[in-house]
Formats: structure tokens, C-alpha cells, sequence
């Protein structure tokens, strides 16, 4: 039986942001780890995939090397996805990948916070495994509208889901940045709570990855209006540079993923 290959593009960037001096985000594109550099402009990849990993690190920990830890797991995941086919593969993964930090706390105890959130997709032939850890993101594009797959875990997410605040107002809240889930090494066997979905890819499909820093920064609706305005890489283009002319609080990350049955 033939397995089936997606062609696939995608455009990214990672950058400190407005006001950090330095970047604790990170990134995986096939065959590529970037980690602890702000990238001026954004890059594009390109190719014939069966099975690749797109995925976007959130490091927390400030001074307690967060972009230690969220190198560490991208690390691990790069050299481990193709081990995940479902759930349960996923969770071992990320399970296996937080004994990385524990090994790395011992040997450096001053940094016990360390840790990072993560989201991305695995393409998987004609699916797409869709996860995420705290509070990065995944968007599927349906024709000019974003739609969130992914679920924070977060205190503003548990807000939302209440009915005290609205999506919008989660970008503004005072309690925005603080998460419910990450993967850390905080020695507490069972403390990663995971979001993981499988979907059928469609022809032509898109989604959007991003640390908190990009959905803190622009509401749905711009980044709609700018995706409308400038598709491909001039979309990514135009949200680093308006980004950082926002002045944006923390660092800032995202892929564009477009797919297309070979």
C-alpha cells in the first residue's frame, strides 16, 4: 500500500518581542531546531513530508533558564516524534521528555522553575495529530476565518469557560499569563496536563501556530484582516513587525502551515 506524502509549507519566525532582553521561545520545523535567537525577518520551509513536526516552545523560568528547558524538550520531541501515533504515544513522549529536565535540575539545582509550554501538529500521512501544553496555540484556517483547536490551560481559559470573560478580554486579564500546565522539572510525577487531538487533514489546509505573545497581541479578528490583506509569508511578515511596533510584553513565535495532498 503507498503511503501518502503532504507537500508542505511553512513560513516562521521567533523573536525576543517588544521589551525582553532575551528570547526563552523556540521552534521546530523538519530538520530544523531554532532556540535562543531572535530572528530578524521570517524563513520558509518547503518539502514532501510522510511524517513531520511543527511545533512552537513557550520557556518559563525567566532567570531560571527557560530557554534551557524549552531547547531541552524541542530537542527531545525532534528526535522522538515519529515514536507518537496516537494519544498514549504522545504522552510517553512528553513524559519521557520531562525526566530530561529533571535530569537537568539535579545537576543544576538553581534552576528548579524551569520549564516551558508547547504547541504544534504532527503530519502524519492524510492526518494531522493537533497538541498543546499551557497556553501556545493551534489555529486551523477555514477560508479567511481562524478557528482555535487547541484549549489553554490556563487560569483565563477556566475564566472563559465560566462565562466571567469573553476571548477577547483573556488577552487583557491581569491573571493572562498564568498557566495551569507545563512541562517542567518540578519532580511531581503527574503534573502535565495534555490537549491532544488527531484530525483529517483536508486539500489545501492551514494552520497557525503561535506562542502566547502573538494571541496576546492581536485579536482574531486582525490577524483575519491581515491574513486577508497578505497571504503567505507577507502574513507573518506583517505580524512580526507589527508585533514588535506593539511593543509586545513578551517573546513572540509562530509558524504558518500550509499542506496540500502530493
Amino acid at each position: 500500500m503507498n503511503k501518502t506524502k503532504q507537500r508542505v509549507e511553512a513560513f516562521f519566525f521567533t523573536n525576543k518581542g517588544g521589551v525582553r532582553s532575551n528570547n526563552e521561545d523556540g521552534l521546530v520545523i523538519p530538520g530544523t531546531l531554532i532556540s535562543d535567537l531572535s530572528m530578524k525577518i521570517p524563513e520558509s520551509y518547503s518539502g514532501e513530508v510522510m511524517n513531520a513536526l511543527f511545533c512552537v516552545a513557550d520557556g518559563i523560568g525567566g532567570e531560571q533558564k527557560g530557554e534551557v528547558a524549552a531547547q531541552l524538550v524541542l530537542t527531545y520531541l525532534q528526535d522522538h516524534f515519529t515514536e507518537i501515533t496516537d494519544e498514549e504515544s504522545f504522552n510517553s513522549v512528553v513524559y519521557a521528555a520531562k525526566e530530561q529536565l529533571e535530569a537537568y535540575v539535579e545537576k543544576n539545582p538553581e534552576a528548579s522553575n524551569l520549564g516551558c509550554t508547547l504547541a504544534g501538529v504532527i503530519i502524519q500521512e492524510e492526518k494531522a495529530h493537533v497538541f498543546n501544553i499551557g497556553d501556545c496555540r493551534v489555529y486551523r484556517i477555514n477560508g479567511k476565518f481562524f478557528e482555535r483547536i487547541t484549549k489553554d490551560h490556563s487560569v483565563v481559559q477556566h475564566l472563559l469557560e465560566e462565562g466571567v470573560i469573553t476571548e477577547d478580554e483573556m488577552r487583557y486579564h491581569p491573571r493572562k499569563n498564568i498557566v495551569t500546565s507545563s512541562i517542567s522539572g518540578d519532580g511531581i510525577k503527574d503534573s502535565v496536563h495534555i490537549w491532544f487531538k488527531t484530525i483529517g487533514l483536508r486539500d489545501q489546509d492551514q494552520f497557525f501556530i503561535c506562542s502566547d505573545g502573538i494571541w496576546e497581541c492581536f485579536s482574531q479578528d486582525e490577524l483575519e484582516m491581515i491574513l486577508q490583506k497578505h497571504p503567505g509569508y507577507a502574513f507573518l511578515d506583517k505580524v512580526l513587525v507589527a508585533s514588535l511596533a506593539r511593543q509586545s510584553q513578551d517573546n513572540v513565535t509562530a509558524i504558518l502551515l500550509s499542506t496540500s495532498l502530493s
